[in-house]
Protein backbone atom coordinates (compact mmCIF):
# COMPACT_ATOMS: atom_id res chain seq x y z
CA UNK A 1 0.00 0.00 0.00
CA UNK A 2 0.72 3.55 -0.91
CA UNK A 3 1.78 5.97 1.65
CA UNK A 4 -1.16 8.57 1.34
CA UNK A 5 -0.45 12.05 -0.90
CA UNK A 6 -0.84 15.52 0.18
CA UNK A 7 -3.55 16.79 -1.88
CA UNK A 8 -3.97 19.86 -0.41
CA UNK A 9 -3.62 23.03 -2.58
CA UNK A 10 -1.16 25.54 -0.84
CA UNK A 11 -2.31 28.64 -1.94
CA UNK A 12 -6.29 27.57 -1.04
CA UNK A 13 -4.64 26.70 2.65
CA UNK A 14 -3.07 30.55 2.45
CA UNK A 15 -6.17 32.00 1.95
CA UNK A 16 -8.80 30.00 4.07
CA UNK A 17 -5.97 31.49 7.25
CA UNK A 18 -7.68 33.74 9.57
CA UNK A 19 -6.53 37.43 9.31
CA UNK A 20 -5.06 38.65 12.34
CA UNK A 21 -7.18 40.66 14.28
CA UNK A 22 -7.25 44.52 14.05
CA UNK A 23 -7.74 47.13 16.69
CA UNK A 24 -11.04 48.95 16.21
CA UNK A 25 -10.41 52.09 14.45
CA UNK A 26 -11.78 55.05 16.37
CA UNK A 27 -13.68 57.82 14.29
CA UNK A 28 -15.81 60.72 14.62
CA UNK A 29 -19.06 58.57 14.62
CA UNK A 30 -21.47 61.65 15.32
CA UNK A 31 -22.11 64.81 16.95
CA UNK A 32 -19.90 64.88 20.15
CA UNK A 33 -18.03 62.18 19.69
CA UNK A 34 -14.20 62.40 17.63
CA UNK A 35 -11.42 59.77 17.37
CA UNK A 36 -10.35 60.83 21.07
CA UNK A 37 -13.31 62.36 23.27
CA UNK A 38 -16.85 62.13 23.91
CA UNK A 39 -18.48 65.71 24.90
CA UNK A 40 -21.31 65.35 27.33
CA UNK A 41 -23.62 68.11 28.98
CA UNK A 42 -24.08 68.28 32.46
CA UNK A 43 -26.78 70.31 34.13
CA UNK A 44 -27.21 70.95 37.69
CA UNK A 45 -29.47 73.19 39.80
CA UNK A 46 -28.03 76.98 40.59
CA UNK A 47 -27.97 76.45 44.02
CA UNK A 48 -28.11 80.08 44.50
CA UNK A 49 -31.24 80.64 42.76
CA UNK A 50 -32.88 78.12 45.38
CA UNK A 51 -31.39 79.70 47.99
CA UNK A 52 -32.91 83.08 46.94
CA UNK A 53 -36.36 81.72 46.91
CA UNK A 54 -35.27 80.66 50.77
CA UNK A 55 -34.51 77.13 50.70
CA UNK A 56 -31.11 76.01 51.47
CA UNK A 57 -30.93 72.43 49.62
CA UNK A 58 -26.99 71.96 50.90
CA UNK A 59 -25.36 69.58 48.26
CA UNK A 60 -22.02 71.14 48.72
CA UNK A 61 -20.14 71.24 45.43
CA UNK A 62 -22.26 69.49 42.41
CA UNK A 63 -19.87 69.89 39.61
CA UNK A 64 -16.94 67.82 41.35
CA UNK A 65 -19.85 65.40 42.69
CA UNK A 66 -19.47 64.67 38.54
CA UNK A 67 -16.20 65.66 37.72
CA UNK A 68 -14.51 63.09 40.39
CA UNK A 69 -15.99 60.07 38.45
CA UNK A 70 -14.88 61.51 35.56
CA UNK A 71 -11.44 61.79 35.93
CA UNK A 72 -11.28 58.45 37.35
CA UNK A 73 -13.68 57.00 34.08
CA UNK A 74 -10.70 59.10 31.53
CA UNK A 75 -7.86 57.71 34.11
CA UNK A 76 -8.38 54.55 33.38
CA UNK A 77 -8.30 54.77 30.17
CA UNK A 78 -12.41 56.12 29.17
CA UNK A 79 -14.99 54.98 27.18
CA UNK A 80 -13.15 52.31 24.73
CA UNK A 81 -10.21 54.48 24.59
CA UNK A 82 -12.39 57.62 24.04
CA UNK A 83 -11.89 60.64 27.52
CA UNK A 84 -15.33 62.16 28.36
CA UNK A 85 -15.22 65.98 27.57
CA UNK A 86 -17.68 67.55 29.79
CA UNK A 87 -19.46 70.88 29.34
CA UNK A 88 -21.24 72.49 32.48
CA UNK A 89 -24.02 74.50 32.88
CA UNK A 90 -26.26 75.75 35.91
CA UNK A 91 -29.84 76.54 35.36
CA UNK A 92 -32.92 77.68 37.74
CA UNK A 93 -35.33 74.80 38.78
CA UNK A 94 -37.82 77.53 38.69
CA UNK A 95 -36.99 78.91 34.86
CA UNK A 96 -38.45 76.67 32.24
CA UNK A 97 -36.84 79.10 29.63
CA UNK A 98 -33.81 79.08 30.39
CA UNK A 99 -33.42 75.26 30.67
CA UNK A 100 -34.44 75.21 27.41
CA UNK A 101 -32.10 77.95 26.28
CA UNK A 102 -29.19 75.91 28.04
CA UNK A 103 -30.54 73.18 25.62
CA UNK A 104 -29.95 74.87 22.76
CA UNK A 105 -26.45 76.00 23.89
CA UNK A 106 -25.48 71.94 24.65
CA UNK A 107 -26.95 71.01 21.47
CA UNK A 108 -25.95 74.01 18.72
CA UNK A 109 -23.26 75.51 20.46
CA UNK A 110 -21.30 72.44 22.05
CA UNK A 111 -22.47 69.61 20.26
CA UNK A 112 -22.53 67.43 22.80
CA UNK A 113 -23.39 63.84 21.95
CA UNK A 114 -25.66 63.08 25.65
CA UNK A 115 -26.42 64.77 28.81
CA UNK A 116 -27.12 63.88 32.20
CA UNK A 117 -27.72 65.82 35.42
CA UNK A 118 -31.51 67.02 36.82
CA UNK A 119 -33.86 69.29 35.38
CA UNK A 120 -37.15 70.62 36.81
CA UNK A 121 -39.74 70.64 35.40
CA UNK A 122 -39.28 67.29 34.12
CA UNK A 123 -41.44 67.90 30.79
CA UNK A 124 -37.99 70.04 29.95
CA UNK A 125 -36.34 66.95 29.15
CA UNK A 126 -37.72 66.59 25.82
CA UNK A 127 -35.79 69.33 24.34
CA UNK A 128 -33.20 67.22 24.43
CA UNK A 129 -34.63 63.33 23.32
CA UNK A 130 -37.66 65.02 21.34
CA UNK A 131 -36.14 67.81 19.62
CA UNK A 132 -32.67 67.24 20.24
CA UNK A 133 -31.56 63.64 19.27
CA UNK A 134 -29.80 63.88 22.45
CA UNK A 135 -29.76 61.00 24.89
CA UNK A 136 -30.56 62.30 28.64
CA UNK A 137 -29.45 60.74 31.68
CA UNK A 138 -30.96 62.01 34.83
CA UNK A 139 -33.43 62.23 37.40
CA UNK A 140 -35.72 65.18 36.82
CA UNK A 141 -37.13 66.66 39.54
CA UNK A 142 -41.28 67.08 39.87
CA UNK A 143 -44.02 65.35 38.63
CA UNK A 144 -42.64 63.17 36.28
CA UNK A 145 -45.39 61.65 33.92
CA UNK A 146 -45.57 58.77 31.55
CA UNK A 147 -46.22 60.98 28.58
CA UNK A 148 -41.84 62.30 29.20
CA UNK A 149 -40.83 58.61 28.28
CA UNK A 150 -43.77 57.98 25.53
CA UNK A 151 -42.77 61.32 23.47
CA UNK A 152 -38.82 60.44 23.92
CA UNK A 153 -37.20 59.58 20.53
CA UNK A 154 -33.73 59.63 22.24
CA UNK A 155 -33.29 57.43 25.25
CA UNK A 156 -34.50 59.67 28.16
CA UNK A 157 -33.09 56.83 31.24
CA UNK A 158 -34.20 57.86 34.50
CA UNK A 159 -32.60 55.87 37.29
CA UNK A 160 -35.47 55.56 39.53
CA UNK A 161 -39.19 54.48 39.48
CA UNK A 162 -41.38 55.22 36.50
CA UNK A 163 -45.11 56.80 37.71
CA UNK A 164 -46.94 54.61 37.29
CA UNK A 165 -45.38 52.23 39.16
CA UNK A 166 -44.97 55.00 41.82
CA UNK A 167 -48.79 55.72 41.71
CA UNK A 168 -49.13 51.88 42.33
CA UNK A 169 -47.02 52.16 44.90
CA UNK A 170 -49.38 55.11 46.95
CA UNK A 171 -52.45 53.31 46.46
CA UNK A 172 -51.13 49.88 48.16
CA UNK A 173 -50.12 52.13 50.80
CA UNK A 174 -53.28 53.68 51.46
CA UNK A 175 -55.00 50.14 51.11
CA UNK A 176 -52.77 49.24 54.19
CA UNK A 177 -53.53 52.38 56.07
CA UNK A 178 -57.00 51.54 55.47
CA UNK A 179 -57.37 55.19 54.55
CA UNK A 180 -59.54 54.99 51.12
CA UNK A 181 -62.89 53.23 51.76
CA UNK A 182 -65.72 55.74 53.24
CA UNK A 183 -62.57 58.87 52.95
CA UNK A 184 -62.91 61.96 51.12
CA UNK A 185 -59.58 62.70 49.68
CA UNK A 186 -57.48 64.82 47.67
CA UNK A 187 -54.92 64.67 44.59
CA UNK A 188 -52.42 67.48 44.59
CA UNK A 189 -49.45 67.64 41.83
CA UNK A 190 -49.00 69.78 38.72
CA UNK A 191 -50.21 67.46 35.82
CA UNK A 192 -54.14 67.16 35.31
CA UNK A 193 -54.09 64.13 33.56
CA UNK A 194 -52.03 62.10 36.14
CA UNK A 195 -54.25 63.65 39.00
CA UNK A 196 -57.39 62.49 37.38
CA UNK A 197 -56.09 58.65 36.88
CA UNK A 198 -55.27 59.15 40.86
CA UNK A 199 -58.54 60.56 41.84
CA UNK A 200 -60.59 57.78 39.53
CA UNK A 201 -58.60 54.73 40.90
CA UNK A 202 -59.42 55.99 44.57
CA UNK A 203 -62.94 56.03 43.66
CA UNK A 204 -62.82 53.06 42.18
CA UNK A 205 -61.61 51.63 45.50
CA UNK A 206 -64.08 53.01 47.89
CA UNK A 207 -63.24 56.83 48.45
CA UNK A 208 -66.48 58.78 48.61
CA UNK A 209 -65.23 61.86 47.03
CA UNK A 210 -61.86 63.25 45.55
CA UNK A 211 -60.76 66.68 45.53
CA UNK A 212 -58.24 67.74 42.79
CA UNK A 213 -55.89 70.62 43.17
CA UNK A 214 -53.75 71.35 40.08
CA UNK A 215 -50.57 73.96 41.41
CA UNK A 216 -49.97 76.41 38.92
CA UNK A 217 -48.17 79.46 40.57
CA UNK A 218 -44.87 80.22 38.86
CA UNK A 219 -42.35 78.91 42.16
CA UNK A 220 -40.36 82.03 41.27
CA UNK A 221 -43.10 84.03 42.62
CA UNK A 222 -43.02 82.69 46.48
CA UNK A 223 -45.94 84.55 47.46
CA UNK A 224 -48.00 84.08 44.71
CA UNK A 225 -47.27 79.67 45.13
CA UNK A 226 -48.03 80.48 49.52
CA UNK A 227 -51.31 81.97 48.40
CA UNK A 228 -52.59 79.14 46.01
CA UNK A 229 -51.73 76.67 48.64
CA UNK A 230 -53.24 78.50 51.48
CA UNK A 231 -56.47 78.53 49.32
CA UNK A 232 -55.69 75.10 48.28
CA UNK A 233 -55.65 74.22 52.63
CA UNK A 234 -58.65 75.95 53.04
CA UNK A 235 -60.85 73.60 50.58
CA UNK A 236 -59.13 70.95 52.42
CA UNK A 237 -60.60 71.43 55.54
CA UNK A 238 -64.29 72.84 54.26
CA UNK A 239 -64.74 69.56 51.97
CA UNK A 240 -63.95 67.64 55.36
CA UNK A 241 -60.98 65.85 53.59
CA UNK A 242 -58.84 63.22 55.16
CA UNK A 243 -55.88 62.82 53.59
CA UNK A 244 -53.86 64.00 50.83
CA UNK A 245 -51.52 62.90 48.22
CA UNK A 246 -49.00 64.94 47.07
CA UNK A 247 -47.39 64.03 43.72
CA UNK A 248 -45.27 67.17 44.04
CA UNK A 249 -42.48 68.79 46.35
CA UNK A 250 -43.15 69.39 49.88
CA UNK A 251 -41.37 72.01 51.31
CA UNK A 252 -43.97 75.09 50.49
CA UNK A 253 -46.66 72.59 50.55
CA UNK A 254 -46.30 71.76 54.66
CA UNK A 255 -45.54 75.37 55.36
CA UNK A 256 -49.16 76.37 54.13
CA UNK A 257 -50.34 73.17 56.52
CA UNK A 258 -48.18 75.14 59.14
CA UNK A 259 -49.55 78.61 58.43
CA UNK A 260 -53.21 77.30 58.81
CA UNK A 261 -52.96 75.24 61.98
CA UNK A 262 -54.85 72.71 59.78
CA UNK A 263 -53.40 69.04 59.06
CA UNK A 264 -53.96 65.79 57.55
CA UNK A 265 -51.86 63.13 56.47
CA UNK A 266 -49.92 63.45 53.66
CA UNK A 267 -48.76 60.64 51.31
CA UNK A 268 -45.64 61.06 48.81
CA UNK A 269 -42.87 60.28 46.76
CA UNK A 270 -40.85 63.15 47.43
CA UNK A 271 -38.15 62.41 49.30
CA UNK A 272 -37.26 66.03 50.41
CA UNK A 273 -39.19 65.57 53.45
CA UNK A 274 -35.97 63.56 54.96
CA UNK A 275 -33.90 66.71 54.69
CA UNK A 276 -33.44 69.58 56.95
CA UNK A 277 -34.73 71.81 53.86
CA UNK A 278 -37.88 70.69 54.38
CA UNK A 279 -38.17 73.50 57.44
CA UNK A 280 -36.46 76.30 55.21
CA UNK A 281 -40.36 78.06 54.24
CA UNK A 282 -42.18 77.25 57.47
CA UNK A 283 -42.75 73.86 58.55
CA UNK A 284 -42.25 71.86 61.63
CA UNK A 285 -42.17 68.68 62.97
CA UNK A 286 -45.70 68.82 63.26
CA UNK A 287 -46.23 68.69 59.74
CA UNK A 288 -43.31 66.61 59.24
CA UNK A 289 -45.44 63.90 61.32
CA UNK A 290 -48.05 63.84 58.68
CA UNK A 291 -46.24 62.90 56.12
CA UNK A 292 -45.69 58.93 54.56
CA UNK A 293 -43.34 58.56 52.48
CA UNK A 294 -43.42 56.30 49.95
CA UNK A 295 -40.54 54.67 48.02
CA UNK A 296 -37.51 52.40 48.02
CA UNK A 297 -34.36 52.38 49.88
CA UNK A 298 -32.26 56.03 50.27
CA UNK A 299 -28.70 56.66 49.98
CA UNK A 300 -27.98 56.43 53.31
CA UNK A 301 -30.11 53.17 53.44
CA UNK A 302 -27.96 51.96 50.68
CA UNK A 303 -24.81 52.69 52.39
CA UNK A 304 -25.27 51.71 55.65
CA UNK A 305 -26.66 47.91 54.57
CA UNK A 306 -23.04 47.72 52.41
CA UNK A 307 -24.38 48.46 48.94
CA UNK A 308 -21.41 47.94 46.96
CA UNK A 309 -21.54 50.52 44.61
CA UNK A 310 -23.13 53.06 46.83
CA UNK A 311 -20.34 52.33 49.67
CA UNK A 312 -17.70 52.63 46.67
CA UNK A 313 -19.52 56.15 44.95
CA UNK A 314 -19.66 57.59 49.12
CA UNK A 315 -15.71 56.39 50.16
CA UNK A 316 -14.23 57.20 46.83
CA UNK A 317 -15.99 61.44 47.38
CA UNK A 318 -15.05 61.18 50.70
CA UNK A 319 -11.39 60.06 50.21
CA UNK A 320 -11.15 62.98 47.52
CA UNK A 321 -12.89 65.65 49.35
CA UNK A 322 -12.98 64.88 53.33
CA UNK A 323 -13.80 68.89 54.00
CA UNK A 324 -17.37 68.04 52.12
CA UNK A 325 -18.08 64.62 53.36
CA UNK A 326 -21.25 62.64 52.49
CA UNK A 327 -22.89 61.59 55.79
CA UNK A 328 -25.74 58.88 55.78
CA UNK A 329 -28.74 60.34 57.26
CA UNK A 330 -27.30 63.89 57.42
CA UNK A 331 -28.07 65.95 60.41
CA UNK A 332 -28.30 69.72 61.05
CA UNK A 333 -24.85 70.90 60.53
CA UNK A 334 -24.47 68.03 57.52
CA UNK A 335 -24.38 68.89 53.81
CA UNK A 336 -26.92 66.82 52.54
CA UNK A 337 -25.26 65.56 49.59
CA UNK A 338 -25.08 62.09 50.01
CA UNK A 339 -28.44 61.38 47.81
CA UNK A 340 -27.24 63.96 44.84
CA UNK A 341 -23.46 62.20 45.16
CA UNK A 342 -24.94 59.00 44.46
CA UNK A 343 -27.20 59.72 41.94
CA UNK A 344 -24.05 61.11 39.95
CA UNK A 345 -22.14 57.84 40.43
CA UNK A 346 -25.30 56.47 38.96
CA UNK A 347 -25.75 58.39 35.90
CA UNK A 348 -22.59 58.64 34.54
CA UNK A 349 -22.38 54.54 35.42
CA UNK A 350 -25.39 54.12 33.36
CA UNK A 351 -23.94 56.37 30.90
CA UNK A 352 -20.64 54.16 30.25
CA UNK A 353 -21.66 51.14 30.56
CA UNK A 354 -24.34 51.84 27.41
CA UNK A 355 -21.84 53.90 25.69
CA UNK A 356 -19.17 50.90 26.26
CA UNK A 357 -21.53 48.24 24.60
CA UNK A 358 -22.73 50.18 21.95
CA UNK A 359 -18.92 49.97 20.53
CA UNK A 360 -16.53 51.75 18.79
CA UNK A 361 -18.82 53.53 16.37
CA UNK A 362 -20.76 55.26 18.81
CA UNK A 363 -23.88 56.75 17.54
CA UNK A 364 -27.72 57.46 19.21
CA UNK A 365 -28.61 54.53 17.33
CA UNK A 366 -25.66 52.52 18.85
CA UNK A 367 -26.12 54.17 22.38
CA UNK A 368 -29.67 52.76 22.30
CA UNK A 369 -28.51 49.82 21.28
CA UNK A 370 -25.57 48.97 23.68
CA UNK A 371 -28.31 50.50 26.37
CA UNK A 372 -30.80 47.53 25.29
Amino acid sequence: TEPPGDDTDTDEADTDEPDPEREPVLTASYRGVTEDTIRLGVVLFDLDSILALGVDVGYGDQTEHIQIVIDEINEAGGILGRQIEPVYRLISPVDAAQSDSVCVELIDDHEVFAVIGTLRPPENVLCYTEAGDTPFVGAPSGDLTDEVFEKSIAPFIFPGRVPSRTDGAILAALELDDAIDGQVLAVHGTDTARIDRLAQELLDRGATEVVKTVEVADESDQLELAQELDLFVQRYEADGVSGVINLGDNVAFLAAFNRSGFGIPVWTTSPDVLADFIYDQGATDDELRLVRLVGGETASDLYEAGHEPTVECVDRWNTARPDEPAVPNPGEDDLNNIGVIVIACANLDIFVRAATAAGTDLTVASFTSGLD
